[in-house]
């Protein structure tokens, strides 16, 4: 059975150590000095409030599940964003927690190897190495060092944590030595080394500017990042829910008065001593360990022994916390099917019924090394900090959408505001920006194309996660909005129901292409389909179909139409127009005049078997009626296809003109009409002829994709109210004498749409 562990020694012990790296020992003190105790509390505060707003975030996203699988911050963010979001931030964090362990590995040797140089001369190894670069002899000797990290975490996660807790120990005793180091008398070069209280270092060496600010934030941000080295061990953990909640706000708030507190001591160090200048932007100066009398006899150096053995533990428990938790992370992703095929196998130990991530690790050992050697570790240190603010911007943004999403399986124990999760987000973008906006660009860009390789291959296209919640919360308000608003002429658009029939003989894919081009680019489109009995429902493959897909169940398709146009809609929004597919066995004409009556548009395509694409469109001009809702129709269906394939449309608008008309006078309104309109269309004009139109658009249209024309009937007044009139018989039998033509779409405007907005 796997060990488990508790709060202490599974989530702050690694937070706490991961924190306390060599920013507090190394780069603090020139910090301090450089631009003064005030500023530096700024910068320590301000960066504690994006770890502070990360761990509320962590604890709504923690407390609001029962279980939480291994992986960390990944594990969080796949609950929240998805399995294809969530992928491709444990993919970026994976990266950043191996290469982490490089280095810090070349932090542990950096104070290090100008004491033990002298010594290599005398191994017959090394003695070779150092006569080489000393980037050469640091890349050696922190080869070494990893090498042993690695074999102390393949031994397992149990024997790693004891091995920190006394690393805490040492830690502790370091850091104490610090505290107490302004009590004593020390000299450096002739000159004390601390200055009395009256004299403390409050605004620096140099006048503070708002780029200085910034310079010295970004220098010191890194040492707060140290959160997931506990948050890592979430699958490791016996109660994850509390643990992580309970160890990460204990070592953040611990750590940031051990750096307050810090930051008070360095200001008393005489800041002409510990600067001696400047590279760039940065300050140079002398170490804490020589200040502390590092270099004097025993036992005057006894303080600088303390605080170097305290340096060079720092960065070996941040190498060792990064080491248990990157192949936590990998071994997570693969257990969850998001990796490549080819090494699946991360998820097993390569021990008979063990349970640690030991294939993972030597995948982490092969980053952690390379980036040893890569040569430039500035640039790599900079990518790897940039991809953690990612993953900590992204798990506040995952607690944000959570708390405003408003789903009512969002129930955590915490006290936390999507104000906090919010700023936290906006806080790591800022940050990333400070840092190297063009790489933050980049890793950014790297991340979106891990996602969509994810969603197409291992997420079946399809978004998980809160984004439904979101969304419907947004468009719900919405909703409710529209309540309020008239929408008038101006708004108008296509609010369609598409109803098919299932069986060999109708077309339902066709009908749902056409909706889909009409509806879903400018409006809004949902279709059902009616069947006659409920096994056929069973068997029908609903996968081919993109928009939103209903079934009916009812033996006399009209009552099934005739109910279905007549049901309240959620929010308000009542579909304007039906589109249906012509079936002999509907009473289409008690449809139309229903339809009518309640001031819908009705579209029925005949011959729908036929209609393939929609590179050309023939509107059939009558009267503006009808027209003015095929020409936006056509617009619609232009730019739906435009949008999504990219093709060409022809579409011609073409009248048959009137004894008494002539060409020039129609030509010139029909320009006028679509120059008005912003609409384009080529104008045809056919010459009066006894021709029967349906033999003229059989002729003219022939080669069309798809015809718009006119539904036979005229509207006549009765009273008050307006009756659609025609003769029933003469209907159907009008409808078929297109049985031979391409692709028609008969339809029947409720009332004049206006193409122009005065």
């Amino acid at each position: 059975m796997t060990k488990k562990f508790g709060t202490f020694k599974g989530v702050f012990i690694p937070s706490t150590e991961a924190i306390l790296g060599t920013v507090l020992f190394l780069l603090l003190p020139l910090l301090t000095a450089d631009v003064g105790l005030i500023p530096v509390i700024f910068i320590i505060i301000l960066a504690h409030t994006v770890t502070f707003s990360t761990a509320f975030s962590l604890s709504d996203c923690a407390t609001n599940l029962n279980t939480i699988s291994g992986g960390g911050m990944y594990a969080l963010s796949k609950k929240s964003l998805g399995k294809a979001f969530g992928g491709s931030i444990g993919i970026q964090l994976f990266i950043a927690q191996a290469a982490s362990i490089g280095f810090y590995c070349i932090g542990f040797i950096e104070p290090l190897q100008p004491i033990i140089a002298p010594l290599l001369q005398h191994i017959p190894f090394l003695s070779e190495v150092a006569g080489a670069s000393a980037l050469v002899q640091k890349q050696v000797l922190s080869s070494i060092i990893f090498i042993i990290f690695f074999i102390i975490v393949m031994i397992g996660a149990d024997f790693t944590l004891k091995i920190q807790m006394m690393i805490l120990f040492i830690l502790a005793s370091s850091i104490i030595t610090i505290f107490i180091s302004p009590l004593t008398n020390l000299y450096h070069n002739n000159k004390a080394v601390f200055e009395t209280i009256p004299q403390i270092n409050l605004l620096g060496n140099r006048p503070l500017t708002l780029g200085l600010f910034f310079f010295s934030f970004t220098q010191f941000f890194p040492a707060v990042t140290g959160i997931d080295a506990g948050v890592g061990m979430s699958g490791d953990l016996k109660d994850p829910r509390k643990s992580l909640v309970r160890g990460t706000f204990t070592a953040i708030i611990i750590t940031f008065f051990v750096y307050l507190f810090s930051a008070f001591v360095y200001s008393l160090i005489n800041k002409n001593v510990l600067i001696t200048g400047y590279n760039g932007s940065g300050p140079l100066g002398i170490l804490l360990t020589d200040l502390l009398g590092l270099k004097e006899q025993f036992p005057s150096n006894i303080l600088g022994i303390i605080v170097l053995i305290g340096i060079l533990f720092a960065t070996s428990s941040s190498a060792l916390s990064c080491f248990m938790t990157a192949p936590r992370t990998a071994q997570s992703l693969a257990r969850d099917n998001l990796l490549p095929r080819a090494i699946n196998f991360l998820k097993y130990d390569f021990i008979k019924r063990g349970n640690e991530p030991r294939f993972a690790s030597l995948l982490t050992f092969v980053i952690g090394m390379s980036v040893i050697w890569i040569g430039n570790i500035n640039i790599a240190a900079m990518i790897v900090g940039i991809c953690y603010l990612i993953v900590y911007g992204w798990v506040n943004f995952a607690a944000f959408l959570e708390r405003i999403s408003g789903n009512p399986t969002f129930r955590p124990t915490s006290r936390g505001n999507w104000m906090i999760s919010l700023y936290g987000f906006v806080s790591s973008l800022i940050a990333i920006i400070l840092f190297n906006w063009l790489i933050g660009l980049i890793i950014f860009t790297s991340q979106f194309i891990i996602f969509k390789l994810i969603l197409r291959y291992k997420s079946k296209k399809k978004l998980e996660g809160v984004w439904w919640g979101v969304v419907f919360e947004f468009m719900t308000r919405g909703l409710k909005s529209l309540k309020k608003i008239v929408q008038g002429a101006k708004n108008w658009r296509p609010i369609v129901t598409a109803i098919a029939f299932n069986g060999k003989k109708n077309c339902p894919q066709q009908i749902a292409n056409l909706a889909d081009k009409i509806a879903s680019f400018k409006g809004l489109v949902n279709m059902n389909i009616i069947f006659s009995d409920q096994s056929e429902v069973e068997e029908f493959n609903a996968t081919r179909y993109s928009i939103p897909l209903g079934f009916i169940v009812n033996s006399n398709p009209t009552s099934g139409i005739l109910s279905s146009i007549q049901i309240s809609h959620p929010g308000g929004i009542i579909p304007n127009t039906l589109l249906i597919e012509y079936e002999k066995e509907l009473n289409t004409t008690k449809i139309v005049k229903t339809l009518l009556r309640l001031e819908k548009n009705i579209l029925i395509l005949k011959n729908g078997e036929h209609l393939s694409s929609f590179t050309h469109l023939d509107i059939w001009w009558k009267s503006e009626m009808n027209g003015n809702l095929m020409l936006f129709l056509a617009y619609i269906i232009y730019n739906s296809v435009s949008y999504i394939s990219r093709q060409d449309i022809t579409i011609r608008i073409i009248y048959v003109l009137e004894p008494e008309e002539k060409e020039s006078d129609v030509l010139s309104e029909f320009k006028a009409l679509l120059l008005k309109s912003r609409l384009k269309g080529d104008i045809l004009l056919e010459p009066y002829s006894k021709e029967p139109i349906h033999k003229t658009i059989e002729r003219v249209s022939e080669n069309t994709s798809l015809i718009l024309l006119g539904l036979p009937g005229t509207f006549i007044k009765e009273e008050k109210s307006k009756v659609f009139n025609f003769d029933e018989y003469f209907f159907d039998r009008e409808l078929e004498r297109y049985d031979n033509h391409p692709p028609i779409l008969f339809v029947k405007s409720a009332k004049k749409i206006s193409l122009v907005e005065d």
